[in-house]
């Protein structure tokens, strides 16, 4: 026997508002972790250790997943290790504020013979970047240079869920506002809880057409 259990319009939407942030919760933790497998293997693979920038890590993991993926599908004969190797420099190069380090990890990539993959996934994610850079500028957040936009690019694997939640309506800016104070919450981010439900708030109020 089949028993229906009513709920109300608010219990609804908390149900929903909870999805959102369990899916949430499961792409950042991926985010952190695709950081945290490649940082790992810089020590190993190139004599440096950039642990310390895993303090980037959701953000990491947010720009350099698509690339991973752009390199399985193009160039199917490069094994995990080569693959980390071209990630590990695409990492310095847009993360990492330190010349000398940078130019360390290319060369080693070079004698690896990586360097022409790493070229092609280089433009790639300039390509990447230069997009993202530009729609974060029409949200008309302030930004004192382009690393600290970069923070932003966690949400990347999350665009498409979020243009799905501005077309269906089915969360109101106070669920937003939840939201944003949930993926707050992880502790895998180096900006404000405020600042996060802000910027969830601008990008929902896009997609809408606001």
């Amino acid at each position: 026997m089949k028993m229906s259990v009513l709920i109300t319009e608010q219990q609804r939407k908390v149900l929903i508002t909870e999805s959102f942030g369990d899916e949430f919760a499961r792409v950042m933790k991926n985010n952190y972790k695709i950081a945290s497998d490649i940082l790992q293997e810089s020590k190993e693979q190139m004599g440096i250790n950039l642990q310390f920038m895993m303090t980037w890590g959701a953000s990491i993991g947010g720009f350099v997943g698509p690339l991973s993926d752009f390199i399985a599908g193009k160039y199917p004969e490069l094994n995990s290790v080569q693959v980390t190797s071209i990630l590990i420099g695409i990492v310095a190069t847009f993360y990492l504020d330190n010349k000398k380090m940078i130019s360390a990890i290319l060369l080693k990539i070079k004698e690896k013979g990586l360097s022409e993959y790493f070229k092609d996934v280089f433009t790639k994610a300039e390509e990447l970047k230069n997009s993202f850079l530009n729609f974060i500028e029409s949200l008309n957040l302030t930004f004192h240079k382009v690393t600290n936009m970069m923070t932003y690019t966690f949400i990347i694997p999350l665009v498409e869920r979020l243009i799905s939640i501005a077309q269906t309506g089915q969360i109101d800016d106070g669920d937003l506002r939840q939201l944003g104070m949930r993926v707050a919450s992880f502790g895998l981010l180096t900006i404000s809880s405020i600042t996060i439900v802000k910027f969830i708030k601008k990008l929902v109020a896009r997609f809408r057409g606001n």
